[in-house]
């Protein structure tokens, strides 16, 4: 194999673990030893199919940047889809600084044939040069790339279609079927199908996005009217309530006024205040999923508590998602009490500096700390047959997002913490 060959392999392979490095870690030298040792390996592979079994050199970058990103998705514990479009977008821009370098030196020199020695000379600064001026700008530092990828899905088309048109450019070069001369009208033609192609499957993916959540809010107004409607009965009902009051004042010994006052108002109270939280949320899904839940519980005679201290307006999840986490969760929870004696859960929703939020608590009985690894595996379940599917899905969502779960069992206390970074 030739030696110079497979130092521009590595070069440029261990150019894109050093930009995904910067853009996802914020660390250029996370896992620098086991990097290295990736970029020397595939290097190899590389240069081993195409100058001796003369295999596509296309096929080949794509196998090779794809098994990279399995292997750093296992390391890292990600989605391994989210990974390779982040190990692509490293790529691009690894391709793209290339071949604007590769120009400006046709142009001063008047032609790109160069010697391979040159030319890895020219790559190694090349590479150089990028990953010094990622690593030191502050606005590249400040963005986090790897939630915007989770967040805005539709950018992955757009990433997708920019790799392949790099990778068509970058063979046809290298197998001397283009010259740079023609390299700036083919890139123009190539951006403006790629930019059509993108608008029209971004206007889909918009129009397919807003009716999905106008379906979700409209599945839920009836829960949302028949809340309003009980707050506006319990409203009509004030003035009953006042000259209630001011007749037990009137009728009731003065020494036994403020037992008798309190005993009603505390009653008052309980019957409206489980609802009349509910008008501070603004989340509408949040105050679906919670009213819901509420009376499910208050059916199967749950102790229901819910304190909602965040509306959750930057979470990455969709209401979709939103809904199916709240949902599974607090069935499970409300299932999970309803058959012990002592019937009580709590759901806390909120967020701090890095995180939203989601806490639901609640009562179990013969709940075992061993037993908690298996709750989110698909299809486990102390229920029966057939079960044990939801918190398999809330597990799914929040490995997407990248978020984290937190379980604790003390004293017949299960808590199932959900973390999503800010």
């Amino acid at each position: 194999m030739d030696i110079i060959s497979i130092g521009i392999s590595f070069i440029e392979i261990l150019a894109i673990f050093l930009i995904y490095n910067v853009l996802i870690n914020d660390n250029i030298f996370k896992g620098i030893t086991k990097r290295i040792i990736l970029s020397i390996a595939t290097s190899s592979i590389y240069v081993l199919f195409i100058e001796v079994y003369d295999t596509d050199a296309l096929i080949i970058f794509v196998g090779m940047l794809f098994l990279n990103s399995m292997i750093i998705s296992k390391i890292e514990d990600k989605d391994t889809i989210l990974t390779f479009i982040e190990f692509i977008v490293s790529a691009l821009l690894m391709l793209g600084f290339e071949l604007i370098i590769s120009f400006i030196v046709y142009v001063t020199m008047g032609n790109d044939d160069l010697s391979p020695t040159t030319y890895l000379i020219l790559v190694t600064c090349i590479m150089s040069m990028l990953i010094y001026l990622l690593n030191t700008n502050k606005s590249i530092k400040k963005m986090k790339f790897s939630k915007f990828f989770s967040k805005y899905k539709s950018i992955n088309i757009i990433i997708l279609n920019l790799f392949v048109f790099f990778l068509f450019i970058k063979v046809l070069m290298s197998n001397n079927l283009m010259n740079t001369r023609i390299i700036i009208p083919i890139t123009i033609l190539g951006l403006i199908l790629i930019g059509i192609n993108c608008y029209f499957y971004i206007y889909l993916y918009k129009t397919l996005n807003e009716k999905k959540k106008s379906e979700i809010k409209t599945s839920f107004n009836p829960l949302i009217n028949d809340l309003m409607g009980k707050l506006k009965a319990n409203e009509h009902e004030y003035k009953n309530h006042l000259n209630t009051i001011w007749s037990i004042a009137q009728v009731t010994a003065p020494e036994d006024i403020k037992e008798k006052l309190q005993e009603y108002i505390s009653n008052i109270v309980d019957d409206t205040e489980e609802f009349s939280m509910l008008l501070n949320v603004e989340n509408t899904i949040i105050k679906a999923v919670l009213y819901n839940k509420g009376q499910r519980a208050e059916k199967l005679g749950v102790k229901y508590i819910y304190n909602v201290r965040s509306n959750f307006k930057d979470i990455s999840l969709d209401n979709s998602e939103l809904t199916v986490i709240l949902s599974n969760l607090l069935n499970n929870a409300i299932e999970a009490t309803s058959m012990i004696k002592k019937k009580e859960l709590e759901v806390f929703i909120e967020e701090d500096n890095k995180y939203y939020i989601i806490d639901v608590k609640n009562r179990t009985e013969g709940l075992k700390v061993e037993d908690l690894s298996n709750i989110f595996k698909m299809g486990y379940s102390t229920k029966g047959e057939g079960r044990g599917y939801g918190l398999y899905n809330v597990k799914s969502i929040v490995d997407k997002y990248r978020g984290k779960i937190q379980m604790s069992l003390d004293d017949d206390i299960i808590s199932i913490k959900i973390l999503f970074s800010k």
